[in-house]
């Protein structure tokens, strides 16, 4: 086996220890972005300005399931909380999205945006607010696809897991 020159070497080092210092140092954490104090959450019923009834009561218990399976925040009544996240259910629609050569739909669209806040209740301080968090799912009316009412149970998934991570990751 050939030997590999000694300055050859001392690149391949060099090269390596500058890509292990930007692996390291790149900012990722998996820790938690809040406040030390910060450790019961309350998170009231949604509001609901949309025409779509009883999403409010499906996106909190959906949120409120989210942060209780984290585990890093104990979601409490709002007495006992240091913080509070609340939100309003500003749209609801549902919509085409593609349709197919003779012009019919072919795929729908339905899309929902919340406006929320996060606030420190000790402090009095919000922590983070979104006027238009939103998620949306397509879905198709055939018989053998998961039609509007899965879509809809994505979309507000995604949503409630999407507000554990800005919570708790500030992303």
């Amino acid at each position: 086996m050939p030997s590999v020159p000694v300055k050859v070497r001392n690149h391949r080092r060099y090269l390596a220890l500058i890509a292990l210092t930007v692996l390291l140092s790149c900012g990722y954490t998996a820790g938690s972005l809040l406040p030390k104090h910060i450790k019961k959450v309350y998170i009231p019923t949604f509001e609901n300005e949309t025409t779509r009834y009883g999403i409010e009561q499906e996106l909190t218990a959906r949120v409120v399931e989210a942060f209780t399976a984290d585990n890093r925040l104990l979601v409490v009544a709002e007495g006992e909380a240091d913080a509070m996240l609340r939100g309003v259910i500003v749209e609801f629609s549902k919509g085409a999205l593609t349709f197919d050569r003779a012009q019919t739909v072919d795929e729908f669209k339905i899309e929902i945006v919340v406006a929320v806040e996060f606030e420190d209740l000790r402090e009095g301080k919000v922590l983070w607010k979104e006027p238009e968090f939103r998620a949306w799912e397509s879905y198709s009316d055939s018989e053998d696809e998961p039609g509007e009412q899965a879509a809809l149970e994505v979309a507000i998934t995604t949503l409630a897991t999407d507000m554990l991570s800005r919570t708790m990751e500030g992303w």
